[in-house]
């Protein structure tokens, strides 16, 4: 019977096995700072929030002063932001972008992670009024011509009244409405909240 063998070990000489400890050693440091550096970097970079508040106007005005906030700003650091918007006087109702934009004299944005929240700019109909004047006439005699006023008008729009009434020459002694009729040639009228008001013919006898 064979005698048991003793299996062999084969050791890496000394010189060899050094210096796997000293590059395991290295990778191993390597990566720690690695590490430690990415972690730093995040530690650096602070998030700044941006919002802009809602705003809103009627058609034909001015756009208000635009507002928002700015949080997550270090001290220090001179990092301003404005809020503006593409629409103006003319544009037509309906809701806007108000959009912010940062002003970072000193390049520090770098150190920030920047959230930004637009907001809305809602313009509305404009109030619109327009009232007939009354007047008086004897029976048997032609209208008059009628008049009124129209306040409300933006822009230089084309808008303007007429007024009618359905009284004739031939009509009764008694009261008739006088109606105003507008006339929109800018094609505008959308942009306003219309309020009418008739106006009284008192056909005398």
């Amino acid at each position: 019977m064979d005698a048991l063998k003793t299996p062999s070990t084969t050791l890496l000489p000394i010189g060899k096995s050094t210096r796997l400890k000293s590059i395991t050693l290295f990778v191993t440091t390597l990566l720690l700072a690695m590490v430690a550096g990415s972690v730093a970097a995040q530690a650096q970079t602070a998030t700044l929030v941006v919002t802009a508040i809602d705003a809103g106007r009627f058609y034909g005005d001015p756009n208000p002063a635009f507002t928002g906030t700015i949080t997550g700003l270090r001290s220090g650091d001179t990092i301003t932001v404005t809020f503006t918007t593409v629409a103006n006087p003319g544009s037509a109702v309906g809701d806007y972008s108000i959009v912010a934009t940062l002003v970072d004299p000193d390049n520090k944005l770098g150190n920030y992670t920047v959230v930004i929240n637009t907001g809305t700019l809602t313009v509305t109909p404009a109030p619109l009024s327009v009232v007939a004047d009354d007047t008086a006439r004897a029976a048997g005699q032609p209208n008059p011509t009628f008049t009124g006023t129209i306040t409300g008008v933006k822009n230089g729009d084309a808008i303007t009244a007429t007024q009618d009434s359905p009284a004739t020459v031939g009509s009764e002694a008694g009261t008739y409405p006088i109606v105003p009729t507008l006339k929109d040639a800018s094609g505008t009228i959308g942009n306003y909240a219309v309020s009418i008001s008739n106006g009284t013919l008192t056909v005398t006898p």
